[in-house]
């Protein structure tokens, strides 16, 4: 009963920050909203008013989720199923990727088939697919077996008996997950053709939803990190079902059993490899520092880690979300006359606004961060606050420039970044384990966010300028002035914070502490650094929704 009295205690809390957090969120939109104008000046191909708002709506569900999510598990768990849970996830993020990027190779080849009207194409396309994705359920039942074998090798020396049993519970457990959704992504493939955006958003919303309430009903009567495993797994199959169920009910299509295609299959392949590159190198960054300190240290050290990193990825969403809308926008202004600028002066615009916004989350969190995973998670995370700035702060680059992708895919220049990024990641393991045994947890940071500068802050950037032909000087000199004045802001804001004595360890205290934060930044850049032309398209933006 009193677990129960302090989980909606801790429910209450969560919900109140939520409302902090919104502030942030709702400055991020408003901007980003007010970009409009420059995303829509040509066809958006498909992206709809509808299905932007539902990507809004996503977005700030994540969000939401996360904040109310992350300590109520961590209230139910306790820090070592929590710990535990991460390390597992993280251990099979490595095997997912597969599944991903094997779906890109078939839409792909099924877009070309119906944005040429080629039925027979299509069919074709779908048919192969299925008999790949059949081949790969098989390849991972083998895969699985191995990886389970070595997991329990890796960590019998870091894990008790009874959370090996259960780790390889929930391992096998993933795998089984990963082959129905293997054997369900050709539906997810037809639905993303044929252009069921709405649909899908409003589905993988329900998800999202549903997904904590059941995991909290859940984990209240059996407190394990493989109730939250299960739970997920069902909801997945239910996922699967209902694409299942719109793609050959609603929309009345029946995958035909078609001869072998080699050149087809080929196709799929060859491209689903060069992006595949690109994806274990991500998944190296992001998961490898839970995996190699669940080894180290323990369970308990992998929670505070695994705060710090929910903090940076919900950074992270901001970010790609901003950028994600323009993508189709790359390709068309690239196919213009005097293409090769117009994408350049796109780059630095979005760059520019999506700095705005960041620099506001980045800025805020230095300023409130400590009192927020005070209110949040509760006490013996105060680490899990500088892993959060470490990685933060070189990150800003990635996702200023996250258009950039885009635009070297679009240019077919997207294999030196894939390539140069698993280097990166490779040597990150090996740093990872070095400064982590000297610093612990803080260590695995340093060396993801110094890998990142290397990479993103160094290397890419040269490359952006001398091969994609992108005006990196002119990037950096508009995005400069953001930086300077949000920087300028965070130093008052710590130095007010220093020498007045506020109680921002209460939530009303800290609500209207970040509010007036927020308020000065959006003000600062409206006054100051924003253009008029920016100006302009704010209030255009303003009177739309008045």
């Amino acid at each position: 009963h009193s677990v129960s009295i302090l989980c909606l205690s801790s429910v209450s809390q969560c919900v109140s920050l939520l409302l902090c957090i919104l502030v942030f969120c709702f400055c991020s939109v408003f901007v980003f909203q007010a970009e409009d104008p420059i995303r829509d000046a040509h066809a958006s191909r498909g992206l709809s008013p509808v299905y932007k708002r539902h990507s809004y709506i996503q977005v700030v569900l994540s969000v939401a989720v996360s904040v109310i999510y992350v300590p109520v598990l961590l209230r139910y768990l306790g820090q070592s199923e929590y710990g535990l849970y991460q390390i597992v996830g993280s251990f099979f993020s490595y095997i997912s990727v597969f599944e991903s990027c094997m779906s890109t190779g078939v839409l792909r080849n099924y877009c070309n088939a119906l944005g040429s009207q080629d039925r027979e194409a299509a069919d074709v396309t779908l048919s192969m697919a299925k008999v790949i994705y059949r081949v790969m359920t098989v390849l991972m039942a083998i895969v699985g077996v191995v990886v389970l074998f070595a997991f329990r090798r890796f960590y019998a020396s870091s894990f008790s008996a009874a959370e090996m049993k259960e780790s390889s519970a929930i391992l096998l457990l993933l795998f089984a997950n990963m082959m129905v959704t293997m054997l369900g992504s050709v539906y997810l493939t037809i639905l993303t053709g044929h252009e069921k955006f709405t649909f899908l958003k409003v589905l993988a919303i329900i998800i999202q939803v549903a997904q904590p309430f059941f995991v909290i009903l859940c984990v209240r009567k059996i407190p394990y990190a493989i109730t939250v495993s299960t739970v997920i797994v069902v909801l997945n199959v239910l996922t699967v079902l209902m694409r299942y169920l719109y793609v050959t009910h609603k929309l009345k299509i029946k995958i035909v059993k078609k001869k072998k295609n080699r050149k087809v299959i080929r196709e799929i392949v060859g491209l689903s490899a060069t992006i595949l590159l690109g994806c274990i190198a991500d998944q190296i960054f992001w998961k490898t520092d839970q995996v190699i300190l669940g080894k180290l240290f323990s369970t308990a050290v992998v929670a505070v880690y695994s705060v710090g990193a929910q903090i940076y990825m919900m950074y992270m969403q901001f970010g790609t979300q901003i950028a994600g809308v323009f993508y189709p926008k790359v390709s068309i202004l690239y196919q213009e006359e005097n293409g090769n600028q117009k994408v350049s002066d796109l780059f630095v615009r979005v760059g520019r606004v999506t700095f705005m916004i960041i620099m506001l989350i980045l800025s805020g969190f230095i300023v409130f961060g400590k009192e927020f995973l005070l209110i949040w998670v509760g006490k013996g995370y105060t680490e899990a606050y500088y892993v959060a700035i470490v990685v933060m702060i070189p990150f800003s680059v990635d996702l200023a420039q996250n258009l950039a992708l885009a635009i070297l895919q679009v240019k077919k220049q997207y294999g030196f970044r894939a390539k140069i990024y698993l280097l990166s990641a490779l040597i990150n393991v090996i740093t990872t384990v070095i400064l982590a045994s000297y610093f612990g947890i803080i260590g695995a940071a340093i060396s993801t966010g110094l890998s990142m500068f290397i990479t993103s802050g160094l290397i890419m950037n040269w490359y952006y300028l001398k091969k994609a032909s992108l005006d990196i000087v002119k990037f950096w000199k508009e995005s400069f002035k953001v930086i300077a004045a949000s920087m300028v802001i965070m130093i008052l804001a710590l130095l007010i914070k220093k020498y007045i004595s506020w109680n921002s360890a209460r939530l009303l205290q800290l609500g209207m502490q970040i509010l007036l934060f927020a308020s000065i930044y959006v003000c600062v850049m409206y006054k100051f650094i924003m253009t008029s032309e920016e100006r302009k398209q704010i209030l255009a933006f303003v009177k739309r929704k008045l």
